[in-house]
């Protein structure tokens, strides 16, 4: 569009009059600013008006938990008072007894029993005549803590071989050596309890029993963890029911049943039974001194003995043991039970347990293959090992 003040100028142009200067443009009027309304001014705050809580920042969410394994061994001495009342130790102070096998025993949770009691001055000779003494030092039990062990049984017939003073500071040198005591005897009540481990977002109740003793429950002395195997469902099987929801998994360790014996007795079945049916995971033995068999039921299963681990005798048969490791998913289900066919050696340089392999190998398995058949228990094999997979999870 032309504008206004361009008009008369062209028409001077064509007329031949000089230039004339433009008149200049008139600006756009301003535009004024939107009011904008005054904020209304903040109340005073009175003095003692308590000042707001600072917004704390949210936490990350906590981890997925994943599955747990869990490793278990039978019978651990380091070694025995002989015949003419002097000390006879197994593994010498710079030995490594469970380096050949440390790494079947690997696992988020390594349990062992512990036949020796433990005191801080070892004596020279016995403090009772039993034919069968056994005894060590803190020293000694350091052994326990490079093997990888998590938690030592103290409930069984030995506790009391070095007399009260054994039974009160086996627990206590434990504790001192980051190991957890299982089954210790105890001064004050419950006798009977649950101890609790937390693992890798895992909460496990251990609850370690014996139903075999040497020496009668003598007064000013604290009291071992001793039920007849009778009696394990009726005081055992409550504190399994009440303890359940508070755990992730429950498992009942005890040192039980008849020396030498190749299988359960009928009493004992019945009774691992029944501690599965109260809510146990697992129920794992120890005391024979040879490996038995494993039994499944419902959704876990029955170790009925473990066999020596580390001991004296390697004799032919009490010398096949071996290691039951357990896999849980995360959901709390038994996914698979492996068992690694394992030896005591005679050394060098001390007697230890090594695993399995060849000719030796062969004789775990089979033995293991033969007794679990008498329980109606199938394996699989998988290279050494035999293995258990297929088990029922219902919900907990």
């Amino acid at each position: 569009m032309t504008r206004a003040w361009l008009l008369p100028a062209l028409l001077l142009a064509c007329s031949g009059a000089g230039p004339t200067s433009p008149a200049p443009a008139t600006p756009p009027a301003p535009v004024a600013p939107a009011p904008v309304a005054a904020a209304s001014p903040a109340p005073p705050v009175p003095a003692d008006s308590p000042k707001p809580e600072p917004v704390p920042e949210a936490s990350p969410a906590p981890a997925a938990r994943g599955p747990i394994e869990l490793t278990f061994v039978g019978d651990i001495i380091f070694g025995r008072y002989r015949g003419d009342n002097v000390f006879d130790p197994i593994p010498g102070p710079e030995d490594h007894p469970f380096a050949a096998i440390a790494a079947l025993m690997r696992s988020d949770l390594l349990v062992g029993n512990l036949e020796t009691p433990l005191t801080r001055d070892l004596p020279l000779k016995s403090p009772i005549g039993a034919r069968f003494r056994f005894g060590a030092s803190k020293e000694m039990a350091r052994h326990l803590v490079d093997g990888g062990f998590t938690a030592l049984s103290l409930a069984n017939n030995h506790a009391f071989d070095l007399r009260a003073a054994g039974m009160i500071d086996s627990p206590v040198i434990l504790r001192e050596l980051g190991l957890v005591p299982l089954g210790a005897s105890r001064a004050e009540p419950p006798t009977f309890r649950v101890d609790t481990i937390d693992r890798v977002g895992w909460k496990v109740g251990f609850l370690a029993v014996t139903t075999r003793r040497n020496a009668p429950q003598f007064e000013g002395t604290p009291e071992l963890p001793y039920l007849s195997t009778t009696e394990l469902d009726a005081t055992l099987g409550p504190l399994i029911a009440a303890s359940r929801a508070e755990h992730d998994l429950i498992i009942v360790f005890i040192h039980w049943g008849d020396e030498y014996a190749d299988a359960p007795a009928g009493y004992q079945r019945k009774a691992a039974k029944a501690l599965i049916d109260r809510g146990a995971d697992l129920v794992v033995g120890h005391h024979p001194h040879v490996l038995q068999g494993i039994e499944r039921h419902g959704r876990g299963a029955i170790a009925y003995s473990l066999g020596n681990f580390l001991f004296e005798n390697t004799n032919a048969i009490p010398r096949l043991t071996g290691v039951l490791r357990a896999r849980f998913t995360a959901e709390r289900c038994l996914e698979a039970l492996t068992f690694h066919p394992a030896y005591i050696t005679r050394g060098p340089p001390s007697k230890h347990p090594a695993p399995a392999t060849g000719g030796l190998g062969k004789q775990v398995r089979a033995r293991m293959t033969t007794l679990g058949a008498g329980l109606g228990t199938e394996f699989l094999s998988e290279g050494d090992d035999l293995v258990l997979r297929d088990f029922p999870c219902a919900a907990k």
